[in-house]
């Protein structure tokens, strides 16, 4: 009879421990709360885990609540532990635990457990599903603070983009420093685009990066490990580089001559931190440097002012087609208004020509449009509007000088 009783001791302890290892499945979430059925041969009861808060930030007190079967007593003495380094419960009334989350601490989910102390003095640990999300807080820094374009400062006109070589527009480098990002702010989303347009304005290309940066923990394992939690959290980064932290390497394959860079860098607002500022980004323009000297070709439709040798009278045609050579100005990337030319004057077309009816030129054109665009107001880059002097040569008639107004097109 001994025996018996003690076998059904046993057994009676050996389900007690089973069952208390039963955690209710009532939700994964911060503010879920999650029921412990603690359960012997004769009694049962029931553990409920809560907390106050759906989410917490580094500094905030959580308060946690277990709410137990008064009337019995099997489970003994329960002790609830955060799985966060250098936190322990203190007991702040019945069945009411309180502590802190530290300052430093890396943002995360982190379980609750239960130490519970049976009748005998033996000890257990139980996992729950009540879980403490904790997040950092996050602001938009104003970028004017933290980020820089070297080793080249760029101008935030268009109109009056700086000038650099092929070498240094590739060594273009998008810079952090990351110790001026305020404390608290978290960490910085950004989009940084890269366009280039043609001299005449046409978009050639457009690139996009997106990239995070955030002030220094002053801890290297820290500094990695919110790293890799922002590149695994949010997918449009999943690509960034641990260097990138610091700089980012302007983008761009190919600059034609004269072309104009831009690079924009702003808030990425489709993560949702802070208020939308329109107003904070930073935009900055570079001319590539092409040669000083350039070879074109412009058709035009003159009209003849003045001719040295008017009673020797020709039949002008309403078209004209010249290759052009044009001088550039070293530093602004515009053409000289002057420019010089040969080609044909005069014509219908290119088989109308005949004995009074057009012929060769050598043309001096000043280009009134161009200087328009010198004094740095926009206007279309393919027109010209000008006066042209012509030392020309008529077939079958005697040479002459026109001085000749004409509106055209170059190439």
């Amino acid at each position: 009879m001994q025996n018996c009783n003690k076998d059904e001791m046993l057994k009676s302890k050996f389900f007690k421990c089973i069952l208390l290892c039963a955690v209710g499945m009532l939700g994964v979430h911060a503010q879920s709360k999650t029921s412990v059925l603690l359960q012997s041969t004769d009694e049962d009861e029931g553990i409920v885990v809560s907390v106050d808060k759906p989410i917490y930030f580094p500094g905030d007190t959580v308060i946690l609540v277990i709410q137990r079967n008064d009337n019995t007593a099997t489970a003994g003495v329960i002790t609830p532990m955060l799985l966060i380094e250098g936190t322990s419960f203190k007991s702040i009334g019945r069945l009411r635990y309180s502590t802190v989350i530290p300052i430093d601490v890396i943002p995360g989910l982190y379980p609750i457990r239960l130490r519970v102390t049976d009748s005998e003095g033996r000890r257990f640990r139980y996992e729950t599903e009540c879980i403490v999300t904790v997040e950092e807080h996050q602001d938009v820094e104003q970028l004017s603070r933290y980020v820089s374009i070297i080793p080249v400062v760029g101008s935030n006109d268009i109109r009056t983009a700086v000038t650099i070589d092929r070498e240094q527009a590739r060594n273009l480098d998008v810079r952090f420093q990351r110790d001026s990002i305020r404390d608290g702010m978290g960490p910085q989303f950004l989009r940084i685009t890269t366009t280039v347009l043609l001299r005449d304005g046409i978009a050639a290309s457009s690139y996009e990066r997106r990239v995070v940066t955030y002030r220094s923990h002053g801890n290297s394992y820290k500094d990695r490990a919110m790293f890799i939690q922002y590149r695994t959290a949010y997918g449009a980064y999943a690509n960034i580089r641990p260097e990138e932290l610091g700089h980012v390497l302007v983008p761009v394959d190919s600059l034609p001559d004269w072309a104009i860079l831009g690079i924009h860098v702003e808030p990425d607002y489709t993560i949702k931190i802070g208020e939308v500022d329109r107003a904070n980004n930073m935009t900055q323009y570079f001319r590539v440097k092409g040669p000083t000297m350039e070879l074109g070709f412009s058709l035009g439709i003159p009209k003849v002012l003045y001719d040295t040798r008017a009673n020797d009278t020709i039949q002008y045609g309403n078209y004209s087609a010249m290759i052009r050579v044009y001088f550039i100005d070293s530093k602004t990337g515009n053409r000289f208004p002057v420019s010089a030319g040969i080609g044909i004057f005069g014509l219908n077309s290119p088989i109308d020509v005949g004995t009074g009816r057009g012929g060769f030129a050598l043309s001096m054109f000043l280009d009134l449009a161009e200087m328009v665009r010198i004094v740095n107001v926009g206007f279309t880059k393919k027109i010209n509007i000008g006066l042209e002097l012509d030392p020309f040569l008529p077939i079958g008639r005697e040479g002459r000088l026109l001085l000749v107004a004409q509106v055209g097109v170059s190439f």
